[in-house]
């Protein structure tokens, strides 16, 4: 039997090439509209003119508008598990778990122009919906996930609960931290304090010995800026000054 020729599986490669440019390409002149003129400039006619493409390119590729902003998200998610993977890896998986907040934030908040608009469209147009937006949480929440298993076998947290379930709930304060900035409640600093005191809290139900200490520091250290970003005195402040004007 003669063997196959190399060239005959070289179109299906270049061909598999071509579309992920082309998808590439689409998904950075949605950034660009979406930088310059917000939401309501990412038309399928503007965003095809915008990617040099016709606009049944982009049907072809990802579908209606909303496909389109669900594979922004899926993009920035790879983009945050590529840094993670580099800076952050598995070997210390509570600094990996505070990473994963850390990381995320910088990301969306170094792109504001970007993300701000698709949080806000997200919630007011209800795109949570459907099978792709639940692997989006799936894919979000798994990173904490992970972490939280990698740990547990570690023994630094106790096996108590479904790290599953302990990851989305992570990834649900987080997701309202987001929200909070995005409609302006919070600036980047307010949205990572208020992610990561979610992310700690969790992490102390299921704490161990050898970590308990420093989450309990870490969210005291969180609680004061937080009142502190909303002009509130530190908690505690109020308790101390009143047992020293009452003679206690």
């Amino acid at each position: 039997m003669p063997r196959s020729s190399p060239k005959q599986t070289q179109p299906i490669g270049l061909r598999e090439t071509n579309v992920e440019a082309r998808r590439q390409r689409i998904l950075d002149a949605a950034r660009r509209l979406i930088t310059r003129g917000g939401m309501n400039s990412l038309s399928m006619r503007k965003l095809a003119k915008e990617a040099g493409l016709a606009v049944a390119t982009l049907y072809n590729l990802f579908g209606v508008r909303e496909e389109i902003l669900d594979a922004l998200v899926i993009d920035a998610i790879d983009q945050m598990n590529l840094e993670l993977n580099r800076d952050a890896p598995l070997d210390d998986p509570i600094e990996r778990c505070r990473a994963i907040i850390t990381v995320s934030v910088r990301h969306m908040v170094d792109r504001e122009a970007v993300f701000r608009p698709m949080v806000i469209a997200a919630h007011q147009t209800a795109l949570g919906t459907g099978q792709v937006r639940r692997e989006i949480t799936l894919r979000a929440s798994g990173m904490q996930s992970l972490a939280i298993a990698a740990a547990i076998e570690q023994g630094l947290l106790k096996d108590l609960l479904d790290p599953t379930q302990l990851g989305r709930q992570i990834y649900h304060g987080y997701e309202l931290a987001s929200l909070q900035w995005g409609f302006g409640e919070l600036d980047a600093r307010g949205f990572e304090a208020r992610a990561l005191y979610g992310l700690n809290l969790a992490l102390l139900a299921v704490a161990g010995d050898a970590i308990r200490a420093q989450l309990e520091a870490d969210l005291r250290e969180l609680d004061d800026e937080m009142n502190l970003l909303k002009g509130a005195a530190p908690h505690g402040t109020n308790r101390t000054t009143s047992s020293t004007q009452t003679g206690h």
